[in-house]
């Protein structure tokens, strides 16, 4: 079969590898739909904490269908729409993914049966479950007034957290430099801003943080979703006091300014990718649950369809501007 191959940061190679042989409590997978994420990227570029090597690479957001089931495993059968799937830059896979951003903690673990969802839509269960966790970790129910929201960064799961956030009936700004996420966002009645607006030179020390201040007010609660130390700064300054920034972007070290947090009393919260570490509990079920409600408008986040060939191209020339969401077909050819 074909698969992706990461061997170093800025590398990664299309190869020819056997097809997984499937064990008596495995089930093989032929996968379908699987979205690049953020953190795949980071992994290509070397960025990010993660690291990945083996054929298949990460690929962690996938929509499979089972080609063979082993004889031990039970409610699996041949031909069932799978969630939970991993190492899906390949054209088939065995390993589950448990919780997202392959680390795999429970043993015998499964992959989840979904025949009611698409395969598009389950290979969105990982960023929707991320956006879930995001949300419950901010713990809006402690709050006992018109409740107001901050999202620097409209990527895949931004934009799904915003919409959250919206159906939830938490009046939401958020800043993004790209048009089209705006776009999105502001068509489901977030306010937004482009912290590109506001260069020194034009507006002096005045930034994107006092003009969210000014037309939309401090906030309950500020997720930093970007990964950039400038942003998380920037959500610092704009929370209201005593309420929390949750701070899901990527980086390998932060400056956290203690005066600025301290006089604030501000709370830093870091969620872990589909885990609330806090309530013990993973978001798996509650995602797909989530996404076959059809309260989330996740088709128009997808922005490209590729092949495995093609998904060399996109990691070495990968468009933040853009592209939102992509989608490697490893079937196609």
């Amino acid at each position: 079969m074909r698969a992706l191959l990461f061997p170093e940061p800025w590398k990664v190679d299309l190869i020819e590898v056997p097809i997984p042989k499937c064990g008596p409590n495995e089930v093989l997978a032929k996968m379908i739909s699987v979205g690049i994420c953020g953190s795949d990227v980071g992994i290509f570029e070397g960025d990010h904490w993660i690291v990945t090597h083996e054929p298949g690479g990460h690929g962690h957001e996938t929509g499979a269908i089972a080609v063979e089931v082993g004889e031990n495993i039970e409610g699996i059968h041949e031909g069932d729409h799978l969630a939970r799937m991993g190492e899906g830059y390949a054209e088939y896979s065995k390993s589950v993914n448990v919780i997202g951003h392959g680390k795999d903690e429970k043993t015998g673990a499964l992959p989840i049966v979904r025949n009611d969802l698409t395969l598009d839509e389950i290979s969105f269960a990982d960023a929707v479950g991320c956006a879930i966790n995001c949300f419950e970790r901010a713990e809006f129910e402690r709050i006992d007034s018109d409740l107001k929201a901050v999202v620097f960064g409209l990527g895949p799961i931004g934009l799904i957290l915003t919409q959250i956030l919206l159906n939830n009936g938490i009046e939401v700004a958020a800043s993004e430099p790209f048009h089209h996420k705006r776009n999105l966002a502001e068509k489901w009645g977030a306010m937004t801003f482009n912290p590109d607006d506001f260069s020194r030179p034009t507006h002096s020390n005045y930034t994107v943080v006092n003009e969210i201040k000014k037309e939309f007010g401090d906030a309950h609660a500020v997720f930093e979703m970007v990964g950039m130390n400038e942003t998380l700064l920037d959500a610092i300054d704009i929370i209201k006091s005593g309420y929390r920034v949750v701070v899901f972007g990527a980086q390998k070290m932060q400056y956290i300014p203690y005066v600025n947090c301290r006089k604030k009393g501000v709370e830093l919260v870091y969620p872990e990718a589909m885990v609330n570490s806090k309530a013990n509990k993973d978001y798996w079920d509650e995602a797909l649950e989530m996404i076959a409600s059809g309260k989330l408008q996740l088709e128009s986040l997808i922005t490209k369809r590729i092949t495995l060939e093609e998904a060399v191209d996109a990691f070495n020339f990968y468009d933040r501007e853009k592209w939102i969401k992509v989608i490697v077909e490893p079937q196609r050819k």
